[in-house]
Order: structure tokens, then sequence, then C-alpha cells
């Protein structure tokens, strides 16, 4: 289940900070390499060591599984500070801090970098924050994509219930179909099969109560905002949709602009009988690449185009075409104000916490659906956690990935501060792993590759992650993924820069960290490879309901792997647990874990503009649907609740830099 407290983890809950002094064995060597054994291949010793690993017991679990508290700091100090590591190094780590609590946090390289002049920019004019309406008018030449059942009695009655489709033409061109293996080999269906039907339910013709159902349907997405259309009539190939649907878009010179034609076929035209789901193809169209010539005014940026669909598995064009008109209206200057709670409808309480809760909203304009999280600003006052707090918004309003929840819009009030964000409700990757108990590895390969490109996003601007582990990812409608919580981030990290803050889960912790020598930003790739295990394997490598044994296993103990993975993966991940963090893979960016054979087979760009198809697709009904997210929250009644908080002015200055309403300067 989606679990939208995580965007609550107070930081004075979830870690603690402290200098290198504060931690235990700050004199400590660098543990030795880890050792990699196999399974088949272990002793006796090794093996009972490890068989809580390797073999999870039935009782394990871990729903609890929370990030550390600062009263956990004393006890990971306790558990290791007689562990025998002998003193050959001493490393005092670099600290970088910056005041955030006057106005947003800025990065390193804004800092030093000159702003570009007129003269030096391009000439190109760049779009403005604004609203993309997209208008879809109907298809041509759509083939289905897979073989389908020759049988004339179906064909006829399905033309029977066909809406707005020519019934006679129809039934005439199937009566002149042949029923032989060869010709139903060679026949595209999608000419002779309606793409709407009307049936009345009821079995009473005296009654006048039809049901609607779409056989080609549309999922157009933008900046992780996705809409259903339906189809409304014609045949197949020649879907007619005439629908309309507007989008919020915030960062339009990156928007890539998504539309999904997909097929539903009855089980009685396939050979499984079992009625399927199919993707016809694929429309893609980036909003950079308008020519505009006035930011400030309303533009057409298609008009009635027949654009050709593509094949998202080859990239080849298809014979399909779709009929699109694109307009684009951008936010006035004015609207850097920002907006209020009036501007949505609540719909859902979807997540709660100590700073104050998430909330399912519907935007009343454009009809969006978004996830929108309140905080109290007394409370994070009193917990000192203002600078937190902004950085987060910071980076999520500045991170460009399609694999991270996009911050849409932010504002506040005397008491409260608000982040709307995407609605992604395809549940967490631990729900679905936990249910799956392991991924086969096309799967959990899937995930780490969209991952690694969300991680590289971050590292590019300096950003570490610090808290990767299945309960901070998300799978969206596709099956796509979409990480989130930023609390725990860390800004204006280069490459070789260290911190010392203690944070993380403990089953994820880099072995570094516990010995508080202060880490760098390979600390998320350690974090990755235990990820990784944990997809494979169904528990983390050095698991253990000991959480003090699991630290001494951290440190010291071989890496054990199941009989049943290959050697390329377990190269893999064996190198980005190297205990020793100079060594571990990526410690020369995350193009050096690119470069390893797990990922021989990737085009980066195609993962990138979400070209994968995604090897699982959540169960999720629309975008509105909460079916994936716990009863616990949902039955609650939504409302933004009244507090009476008195502020000084010189507190509220603090949030001085808080509204959001998109990037108005183009990509950075």
């Amino acid at each position: 289940m989606s679990n939208w407290k995580k965007f609550f983890k107070g930081k004075s809950s979830s870690h603690a900070s402290t200098n290198q002094g504060s931690t235990a064995n700050t004199g400590a060597s660098s543990p030795a390499d880890l050792s990699v054994v196999s399974s088949e291949e272990a002793t006796d010793d090794s093996a009972a060591i490890d068989k809580s690993v390797s073999k999870p017991s039935e009782n394990a679990s871990y729903d609890t599984r929370k990030t550390l508290v600062d009263s956990d700091l004393k006890n990971v100090s306790e558990s290791i500070a007689h562990l025998d590591i002998n003193d050959t190094t001493s490393v005092t780590p670099e600290l970088i801090t910056k005041n955030l609590e006057s106005t947003d946090p800025i990065f390193e390289k804004e800092a030093s970098e000159p702003e570009h002049s007129e003269s030096s920019s391009s000439n190109r004019v760049k779009f403005k924050p604004g609203l993309l309406t997209v208008k879809i008018y109907s298809s041509k030449n759509l083939e289905i994509p897979v073989p389908m059942r020759i049988n004339k009695q179906i064909l006829r009655k399905l033309a029977n219930l066909g809406a707005n489709v020519d019934e006679d033409e129809l039934l005439h061109k199937i009566e002149s179909l042949n029923e032989n293996l060869d010709e139903a080999a060679n026949t595209n269906l999608s000419y002779y099969l309606p793409s709407t039907l009307r049936i009345n339910n009821t079995g009473d013709t005296s009654k006048n109560v039809i049901t609607t159902y779409n056989l080609v349907y549309a999922v157009v997405e933008v900046e992780n905002s996705s809409e259903r259309i339906s189809s409304i009539g014609n045949t197949i190939a020649n879907t007619k949709f005439n629908s309309v649907t507007t989008f919020d878009i915030t960062s339009p010179n990156t928007a890539l602009l998504t539309v999904h034609i997909y097929v539903r076929i009855p089980g009685s035209l396939l050979d499984s009988n079992k009625q399927e789901d199919y993707l016809i193809g694929t429309l893609n169209y980036r909003l950079s690449s308008a020519t505009i010539q006035d930011n400030c005014q309303p533009v057409r940026i298609l008009n009635h185009d027949w654009r050709h669909l593509v094949n998202p598995y080859t990239d080849k064009e298809l014979a399909g075409t779709l009929n699109i008109t694109l307009d684009f209206k951008p936010l006035s200057t004015s609207a850097k104000k920002g907006m209020n709670m009036g501007d949505f409808d609540l719909l859902k309480v979807i997540g709660k916490g100590s700073f104050g809760k998430v909330m399912q909203v519907r935007k009343k304009d454009t009809g969006k659906i978004y996830a929108l999280k309140s905080i109290r600003k007394a409370h994070i006052v009193n917990k000192m956690e203002v600078t937190h707090t902004l950085a987060e918004k910071f980076v999520l309003s500045r991170v460009n990935s399609p694999f991270v929840v996009p911050l849409k819009f932010a504002f506040q009030s005397s008491e409260k501060l608000y982040l709307v964000l995407s609605f992604i409700n395809g549940g967490e990757l631990f729900y679905h792993l936990q249910k799956a108990r392991r991924f086969p590895l096309i799967r959990a390969k899937f995930y780490i590759c969209e991952l690694l490109s969300a991680i590289e996003t971050l590292h590019k601007m300096n950003i570490v992650y610090r808290d990767l582990k299945p309960e901070n990812i998300l799978l969206d409608y596709q099956g796509h993924i979409a990480l989130c919580d930023f609390g725990l981030c860390k800004i204006n990290m280069k490459l070789d820069q260290k911190t010392n803050t203690f944070c993380g889960t403990p089953e994820y912790l880099a072995p570094e960290l516990l010995l508080g020598k202060g880490y760098t930003r390979v600390v998320d790739f350690w974090t990755l490879g235990i990820l990784l295990f944990e997809m494979l394997t169904s528990l983390p490598p050095f698991y253990d309901e000991d959480v003090n044994l699991m630290y001494r296993k951290i440190l010291n103990d071989p890496l054990v792997f199941p009989a049943d993975i290959d050697a390329t993966t377990k190269d893999l991940i064996t190198k980005l647990l190297n205990r020793d963090p100079n060594k571990r893979l990526g410690y020369e960016g995350v193009s050096e874990i690119k470069s390893h054979p797990f990922f021989k087979d990737i085009d980066w760009d195609k993962l990138n503009n979400k070209g994968y198809i995604p090897p699982y697709k959540p169960q999720v009904r629309d975008s509105s649907d909460i079916s994936n997210i716990s009863s616990e929250f949902t039955s609650e009644e939504p409302k933004d609740s009244v507090v009476d908080d008195f502020l000084s002015e010189s507190v509220q200055k603090q949030f001085g830099g808080w509204t959001y309403v998109g990037s108005f300067s183009g990509p950075s």
C-alpha cells in the first residue's frame, strides 16, 4: 500500500545530527573489502552465520522498518564500539552547511557562476509555466498488435453493438471475410471491429439502460500527471475520441507529452480466451520543440496535426496516426503570487504525521488530481526544522527527472505551509515486494535502472539522497518508479566532499556511516546495492532481527548470494557493496556504474523518455484511484484543520521564498 505518511518523517525523529567526535571509533580504519560467497560454496560456519539472510525466517518481517531516531545513535555507537578494528587512518569530514532560514537554498554552482547575459544566452524564446490543453480528435489506420481469431458470429454481434459506426458497411466487410487460418493471420481486424460498444445490461429490451464499453482508450501523460480518455465511436482503426483535457505545466521547457493508445480485445477473439489490453502505439511530443515568438501570450502549438504513432518496443514508426491539437496558455507574471486552498476540492486523506497531513485533492480549474501536503509552521519552528523543510521544497521544485515525484505548486497561509505534488497511486515498491516476496531479475533490473537515472540527476545537482529503500519508491499507473521523500537529502555535496550527519534506515546503513568517519555521495550506491539484493532475495543481505548484530554483519560478514543469482548481477552488487567507499563502484561518478556489463543493453536516452515498457503494471483504475492507499487514512474526513498558532513577523520572514507555481526561467 502507498503510505503518504512518509512525507512527515520529522527530521527530529528521523535522524540525529552529530559531529564526528560524538560517534564511536572515530579513529577506526576502513574495514576490509567485502568478501563474496555463493550460498552453494559457503562453509558450514559462514552458512550458519548468514542463514537468516539467504533463507529468511517465516516470521521475519519489518513492517515497522523506520529511519533512525536520536535515541538509536547511542545504541549504534555502543554496538560497534567493541569491534576489533585497527586504527590506521583518521579522516576528518569536511562539513558543508548553508544558512537556509531566510530564503530558498541555492546550489553551489549558482553561487559561483555569473548570470548569463542576454547576448550569451540563446535567442530562443522559452515557455513560462501555464496550462496545456490537449485536444484529441480521431485516429487513422490503427492496427491491433496481436493475432486474433476470425469468428464471424462474434464479429457480427460486436458490429450490432457498435456506437457511432456504419453498421451496414461493417457487416458487409465482415461477410466478405474468409475464416481460413491463412487469411486470419494476414487480416487486421481493426477495420472490422467497433471501438465503442453500447450494451443493455438489464436484459430487458423494454428498458433503455445503456452501458458504454470502450475497446479503445488513450492515456495522456505530462509531468507525471495523467488522464484517460475513451473512444466514442467508429472502428478501432479509425477511432473517434473528440476529447479535451488540460494540464498544469510547471516546467514547460523540459516537459514531454506522451499519448499511449490501448485496445481492449474480447477473450473470444484471442487464443487465450481471456480479455487483454494491448498497447497499439505511442505519440511523444516535447514542448520545447515548438517555436514561439511571445511567451506572454496564448499559443497554438499544434493545429489538427496528424502525428504518427511509434512502437515503443522497437521505436519504429507505425502506420497509425492521431489527429491532435495543443494549445498553451502561459500564466501571467502576477500568478507568481501563488494560490490558496480555495483552488482545490478536498477528496481524501491519504497520510498523516506529526507536522500535518496529506490529502488527495482536485484542482478546480483543470480537474487534475494531486497530493496536497500541509505542514504547521509552528511545529517545524519548534522542532528547528525550518531549514530542512525549505531545502526539501527547493529540491522538489528543481529536480527534473521522470523518476522523481515532482512538485507542482507551493503556497502558504499565516499558520501553514502547503506542497502540491503529483498523485502517484500505484503503491509503494515495498508493498509490491512484500506481496511478491522477490522479483525476477528483469523486474528488479528495470527498477534499478530508473533509480540509477534518478540518482544521477540528483548527484549532478550536488544532492545526496541518503535514504534509498523500497518504502520511499512509488509506482505510477504504468509501473514506472517515482522516488519520493526528500527529507533526508543533503544539498551542495560535490563529488569528493563529506558530511557526517547520522541518518538512514538500519538495514541500509553504509559501513562508513556506522563508523562515524564522514561519508560522500557514494553512500547512495551502497543503498542501491542493498536494494537490488533485497528485490532479488526478499531481504537485505545483512538483515538480522537483532539490530546490533545486523550492524556488526554490515561491518564484518561476507556477502552470501543464493545459487540462482547470475555472475554479472553478483559482480555488480559486490562492487556496489564494497566496504571501502573509495573503491566502491560509482566513486568516479554514476557513469562508472552505467558502464558495468549489467547495464550493457540499456539505452539510457530511451529509458529517460520512459521508452521501456514496465514489466509489471499496478492495478489502477484511473488517476483518482485510491485502492493502493491504506484505509487507515482514507476513511477520515478530508478537511484543512483550523489552527490558532501565532508566529512573529521575524519568524514568518523565514518562509518568504516558499511560493512556487513553476519555473519561469526555463530549465536549469
